[in-house]
């Protein structure tokens, strides 16, 4: 990620360098007047020298245009690296945070969520822990304050499934 940035950052340098520097030699506006000239027939007495010169002018600028395009791929690829990066270590941090916040109850319930694919029935997870179901619904309620599970009612019972973002690996 480091490493694209600095990337990025010396090709930017190195594109304004090479633009300032064709601007400044005044390259850029004869280069075009020798373009129109060219398209025109106006000059076509070309002379070995000159035929160089612009040739080397209209191989300047795919380089420019191809550091410029590599100097804001390389800055996008650092930019979703780091959100990359971020969102990971905030999953960790979110996960150590519930872990040290909640009860072994509401793990074994956690657990349970996870083995059936992050979603059960409430009295499915009363059949399944061997808890009461006064003591699921609290331990639902506390879940839900601390938002890592979302309640739903599913006929005469409730579908709990567990956040994805929150808490998955």
């Amino acid at each position: 990620m480091v490493l694209c940035f600095i990337y990025g950052g010396i090709s930017i340098v190195v594109f304004i360098f090479q633009l300032y520097f064709l601007v400044k030699r005044g390259q850029f506006s004869s280069s075009l007047e020798q373009i129109t000239h060219n398209i025109t027939g106006i000059n076509n007495n070309l002379t070995h020298l000159g035929f160089w010169a612009r040739r080397r002018t209209s191989m300047f600028y795919p380089v420019i245009i191809i550091s410029f395009l590599g100097s804001v791929i390389s800055i996008l690829a650092g930019l979703s690296l780091f959100d990359l990066l971020r969102k990971k270590e905030r999953k960790e941090l979110t996960k150590s945070v519930i872990d040290s916040m909640t009860t072994p109850e509401e793990k074994l319930v956690i657990k349970e969520l996870e083995a059936n694919n992050n979603e059960l029935t409430q009295s499915e997870l009363v059949k399944r822990t061997n808890l009461s179901k006064v003591k699921v619904h609290r331990i639902i309620k506390r879940l839900e304050s601390l938002k890592v599970v979302s309640k739903y009612p599913y006929g005469v019972t409730n579908k709990i499934k567990l956040e994805k973002e929150i808490y998955q690996e």
